[in-house]
């Protein structure tokens, strides 16, 4: 049993609830580099820089998915590539908080804000991936 209902249109591409497959997609891409951003902006100076550039692209990258670009497919493959190495300096921040940090559970949270992010666009990368080959 299926939990969402897919309707087929005539051009044979799925619909979620009146949203085409390929805009909720992009739209779960958008959503997780946002999150992960939001997650890594207030970080120490290695780990910003690497979370905020990488999840910066991964939210540019859904956006143009959500718009149907051409190059929709080359995008999804960097986010296959920028979602993780973004959510390398969230594991850095859920793992190791630094010494003498002011509240270290709000690192914690932020770092897994951030992985929930990744996950969010990594669904959506993987959902194009496995959408194109069926």
């Amino acid at each position: 049993m299926r939990l969402i209902s897919v309707a087929c249109t005539g051009s044979g591409r799925e619909t979620f609830g009146g949203t085409d497959a390929d805009r909720l997609r992009g739209i779960l891409i958008f959503t997780g580099g946002c999150l992960g951003f939001a997650g890594t902006v207030s970080t120490y100076f290695p780990f910003s820089v690497l979370g905020v550039v990488s999840f910066g692209l991964v939210a540019a990258f859904g956006g143009l998915i959500y718009v149907k670009r051409p190059e929709a497919r080359l995008l999804t493959a960097a986010t296959l590539w920028f979602a993780p190495l973004g959510g390398v300096a969230c594991i850095i921040l859920v793992g190791f908080t630094p010494p003498g940090a002011p509240s270290p559970d709000l690192w914690r949270v932020q770092g897994s804000v951030g992985l929930f992010g990744m996950c969010l666009a990594l669904a959506g990368a993987l959902g194009w991936h496995r959408g194109i080959q069926s």
